[in-house]
């Protein structure tokens, strides 16, 4: 069992996830009048200042700042970007490949099982589009669960990563998208269900209301959207002057956050209905940041 699970389990952080979510560790807790975790945030933290972009000309110079650092990544440490573990860097991927592909069947899983537990019945949806696909470690996995799968990322070089790999694997029913501009953004294909987790955390906040509005915008009647974003970080701020000008020729991993407030406007004027939303540990910034995942339907 220990051993299936390290198979799928690729950090620490994922380790630490799956442990605290067990019913083991929670009938410990339970057992002693523990409280199963403690929460991320107090509830009494200040109010974060995010300035609101529209213009669509600043849009593409935000939008084109983040394709360039991931074009880059994806050139440099392809693996390691995706799922940010030493073991996956580039002079040790030759020996952990597989594990690297077989987690994203765990992201996979905990999708199904969120619909489950919110009686959805997956076996009505049919086709399902990934943003921020990568390298195709989880998109293989969807492959599996509808008949057509289309993954979109804004790196070519993680896109040539994962048609290479699902053509070895036999994967045939994936379409891949490469997303050049903010345009086509708002050309996303209409799919039953939309899957985005660790993606959108690395776009400034502007860019994050795009996708998001477009991902609802691309869903078909009573299809589901499960997304993940974090929605508070003490001390955060984002002006765009401020941005641009610290801009340079950065090329690291950036960690941004979209208010609940924001991302419930954002639903709503789009026909999404909220399911569920639950508090995740996908950033690893537990206690000084509030991450959320998203379960919504479009109405």
């Amino acid at each position: 069992m220990i051993d299936d699970q390290l198979q799928i389990l690729t950090n620490t952080q994922e380790i630490r996830q799956h442990f605290m979510r067990s019913q083991e560790f929670k009938n410990q807790n339970q057992n002693q009048n523990q409280p199963n975790d403690r929460l991320a945030l107090a509830g009494d933290e200040p109010a974060m200042s995010i300035e609101n972009v529209f213009d669509e000309t600043l849009l593409q110079v935000l939008f084109k700042h983040i394709q360039d650092t991931w074009s880059y990544l994806g050139e440099t440490e392809p693996h390691w970007s995706v799922v940010t573990s030493e073991q996956f860097l580039q002079s040790q991927i030759n020996t952990t490949k597989e594990l690297f592909y077989n987690s994203g069947q765990a992201n996979v899983l905990q999708l199904f099982k969120t619909l489950e537990r919110n009686g959805l019945d997956a076996t009505a949806f049919k086709s399902c589009l990934e943003y921020g696909c990568g390298l195709g470690r989880v998109t293989r996995w969807l492959s599996e669960k509808f008949e057509t799968v289309f993954g979109c990322d804004i790196s070519k070089a993680h896109l040539q990563g994962a048609e290479h790999y699902l053509q070895s694997q036999g994967i045939r029913n994936v379409n891949l998208r490469h997303v050049r501009e903010v345009k086509d953004i708002k050309n996303l294909p209409k799919v039953d269900v939309i899957y985005s987790v660790i993606v959108l955390q690395h776009n400034p906040p502007p860019i994050i209301s795009v996708i998001l509005q477009e991902m609802v915008k691309a869903l078909n009647s009573g299809g589901v959207a499960y997304f993940q974003v974090p929605t508070y970080r003490i001390g955060y701020k984002f002006s765009l002057e401020q941005y641009l000008k610290d801009e340079g020729t950065r090329r690291e991993m950036e960690m941004h956050v979209l208010p609940q407030s924001t991302i419930f406007g954002l639903l709503e004027k789009e026909g999404g209905k909220i399911v569920e939303i639950l508090e995740d540990d996908w950033t690893g910034l537990r206690y000084k940041e509030r991450s959320n995942t998203f379960l919504i339907q479009k109405e």
